[in-house]
């Protein structure tokens, strides 16, 4: 089992309507012991649990079902803050209604998924999580035709994922999509002479620079930071590089003092 991350922490809220499967799948990917039954309304109140991803963790919170006449203000109030948002909709079930009327009720509540942000007032009450769709319950490949029909209803607006909680079908691409969603980069650190240790990443936001980097081991190797060598994404490896040398997932960085 490799370390976890030194890590900022990325939160996602698993939403939908009652009986997707939204608890079942925290359990599966979790520590969290969400109630899990095959009758309606078993979640009573946000469910926290870490998920790993290879060598990172991200937080899941498992929430009640988006019920008009039974949510509760703080269960927006969370979902507006969350960093992505994991909708889960039954392919078994009228999954297109379930996104339309999802969707539409987040909406009203001034929660607006991203792709649609240019739609909407730029408003700092209002807030724009990204959002992808978890189509549930393709549980064999006999599903696969239903899926397919449901992403061409949706005239491919959304980023949808096809899996099994049951067959533990499309886990894998669900994780590498929540990674890519969150703009996540992780980078190693190496001393000199030494090989990195990539059991333990530093994880950034996409973007990020040999400085930022350097912050986050010590503030004294930011300010005092003589030169960085990269090995990854440089013209070639161990390439000498820039306070504001922009990493990518996976490089891996020598820092001098």
């Amino acid at each position: 089992m490799p370390l976890f991350s030194i890590s900022i922490l990325k939160v996602q809220a698993i939403i939908g309507p009652a009986n997707t499967g939204k608890s079942a799948l925290v359990d599966a990917l979790t520590n969290a012991e969400p109630e899990v039954a095959e009758y309606p309304f078993t979640t009573r109140k946000p469910t926290p649990g870490m998920m790993q991803i290879d060598n990172i963790q991200v937080q899941l919170i498992d929430t009640p079902p988006l019920d008009r006449e039974m949510v509760e203000p703080e269960l927006i109030d969370l979902i507006r803050r969350v960093d992505l948002v994991l909708l889960v909709v039954d392919l078994q079930g009228f999954p297109v209604e379930q996104v339309e009327q999802t969707v539409a009720f987040l909406e009203q509540n001034r929660i607006v998924p991203a792709s649609r942000r240019d739609e909407f007032p730029q408003d700092r009450r209002w807030s724009y999580p990204p959002l992808i769709i978890l189509v549930n319950k393709v549980d064999d490949e006999s599903f696969d035709d239903d899926y397919q029909a449901f992403c061409e209803l949706l005239a491919g607006e959304w980023t949808t994922i096809p899996i099994s909680v049951l067959g533990e079908r499309g886990i894998d691409s669900m994780k590498q999509a929540v990674f890519d969603k969150l703009e996540l980069i992780r980078v190693y650190s190496k001393a000199p002479g030494k090989e990195p240790d990539r059991n333990s990443p530093f994880v950034m936001n996409r973007g990020g620079t040999v400085e930022e980097f350097a912050a986050k081991i010590h503030q004294d190797f930011s300010k005092n930071l003589k030169m960085a060598r990269v090995w990854g994404s440089g013209e070639f490896e161990g390439q000498m590089v820039s306070r504001d040398y922009k990493l990518h997932d996976g490089d891996v960085v020598e820092l001098r003092i």
